[in-house]
């Protein structure tokens, strides 16, 4: 009877450290993670390798963007009272698209430009056509008064002394035709004056043909 009693013992303080040690060990385990959140931030390496690593290129250019972010120099003239670019800014509201309409050639003149290259001293493959000039509102004049305009002109005189009307050379040969506004005016920069021109052709400062070659 005794016997049984204290196997009858045994096994309840064997039942009662198994309860106990179960308990302990379920209280410290670890919490499980919490599965990460769809909505949280990403860290800076995700970010990094999310981030765009295509460059600027040239379908940024439109006839609209600010061009003297690139043609400081440019834009500079726009703000000099001694320069036509500042008279055709601020007289006119004349833009940079106002004279440089040519879209086409200028899309392709930008296609490899970036603000960090080298800007062109000239416009070696685009012009200010003599249309954009003589557009409504601007100098939309007759070539008789462009001619009168320009009679008292007394800047084009050769070394015989024969003085000629710049306007009214226009036209009279095909080397005359070809010659643009630009040729003799500079917007940006003060006038080399349009004797330079002539003297590009009439290399003895003689105003007549056939006195060269």
């Amino acid at each position: 009877m005794a016997s049984a009693r204290r196997s009858k013992a045994t096994k309840c303080l064997i039942v009662a450290a198994t309860a106990a040690l179960c308990l302990v060990c379920f209280s410290c385990a670890p919490a499980p993670s919490a599965p990460a959140s769809s909505d949280e931030p990403k860290g800076a390496d995700t970010a990094a390798e999310d981030a765009p690593t295509t460059p600027a290129d040239a379908s940024m250019w439109s006839m609209d963007i600010d061009c003297g972010v690139c043609h400081q120099d440019k834009q500079a003239s726009t703000e000099d009272s001694s320069l036509r670019a500042c008279t055709h800014a601020t007289q006119a509201g004349a833009t940079c698209i106002t004279c440089h309409s040519d879209e086409s050639t200028l899309s392709t003149v930008h296609q490899d430009a970036t603000a960090e290259g080298p800007m062109p001293k000239k416009l070696k493959k685009t012009t200010v056509d003599a249309q954009a000039c003589q557009a409504s509102g601007c100098h939309d004049m007759s070539a008789d008064e462009f001619k009168a305009l320009t009679a008292d002109v007394t800047e084009l005189v050769d070394s015989n002394g024969t003085m000629v009307n710049p306007h009214e050379v226009m036209g009279l040969t095909a080397g005359h035709a070809d010659i643009k506004c630009s040729d003799c005016h500079s917007e940006h920069k003060a006038d080399a004056g349009a004797a330079t021109t002539c003297i590009s052709c009439h290399h003895a400062g003689v105003y007549e043909c056939n006195t060269c070659h």
